[in-house]
């Protein structure tokens, strides 16, 4: 009780202080707008952390800043004088961005501080296991849609087409045609099974027979293969922790799903089954 008052007690001085040290800077239509104010939009401007001081700054920047808040001011009050903020679809927005905003509030409360140095460390060890013998390799690819497209182009590679000109021509993948195919480097695992499994039976420089997946038919090209490199640990605990995070959120969310009572229905009002093992969703088993 005593470490909780005193914590209670610094958090009150901290707060003190903040709004001790805050002033209006302006007045726009007499309504005030304080630092604490400003300093909020001009952090919003620049990644997490990023942004300078705010009066290091020169005098054209912060006014170019303050001109960004009068003109919301402005332009706000002249919305709630046209009453927007009572159209329904605005309320309902509101309500929206309301709820969302207190669900990440309390997400982000399950999780602060509750995972520790060690247990990042730990995670780390094993990732380093899982990974010390695993392999990845570079591919190319070109995705088309039937098997007798794909086998007349295994047919104009095979004839001397180079494979990336083939890629660039052909291929319905968006995200890798331009790039001739490229794929970079990748563990099986990443792939979907069938994709996956072809690829890493492949020796290097070697051109697969047609391969069908659920997206299409592939062709497919291994430039290279050599073990996953390992990050060191501070490249990766960042990461690392995030995953332990969404863990301990997927346990939460999953302990509240089965204390629920959920009754499903179908469009005709037939009650049916819902499976609430998040787990299991997707599943073809």
């Amino acid at each position: 009780m005593k470490n909780l008052l005193i914590a209670a007690l610094a958090l009150v001085s901290t707060v003190s202080v903040a709004l001790a040290d805050d002033y209006v800077v302006l007045k726009v239509n007499k309504q005030d707008v304080t630092a604490a104010e400003v300093q909020r939009t001009w952090e919003g401007l620049f990644p997490p952390g990023s942004a300078p001081a705010f009066d290091t700054v020169n005098e054209a920047v912060r006014q170019n800043v303050l001109r960004g808040i009068i003109t919301e001011r402005l332009v706000m009050g002249e919305a709630l004088k046209q009453n927007v903020d009572k159209n329904d679809a605005v309320l309902r927005e509101i309500a929206e961005a309301k709820d969302k905003i207190i669900l990440r509030h309390f997400l982000d409360s399950k999780t602060e501080g509750a995972i520790s140095d060690e247990a990042v460390k730990a995670e780390y060890d094993r990732f380093v296991r899982n990974l010390r013998d695993e392999k990845e390799i570079r591919a190319r690819h070109i995705l088309v849609a039937s098997e007798k497209e794909a086998k007349e182009l295994v047919e104009k590679i095979e004839d001397g087409e180079k494979f990336e000109k083939v890629a660039e021509e052909f291929s319905k993948d968006p995200g890798t045609a331009k790039q001739g195919g490229d794929l970079g480097y990748f563990t099986q695992d990443k792939m979907v099974k069938e994709f996956g499994e072809a690829a890493f039976d492949l020796d290097v420089d070697e051109v697969s027979d047609p391969v069908k997946s659920p997206f299409g038919w592939h062709i497919i090209k291994v430039e290279d293969k050599r073990n996953v490199t390992i990050p060191t640990y501070n490249d990766a605990k960042d990461a690392l922790k995030m995953r332990l995070q969404e863990k301990k959120l997927n346990s939460y969310v999953q302990q509240l799903l089965k204390a629920s009572d959920i009754t499903y229905f179908d469009a005709k009002g037939k009650q049916i089954p819902f499976n609430k093992d998040a787990a299991e969703l997707g599943s073809d088993e």
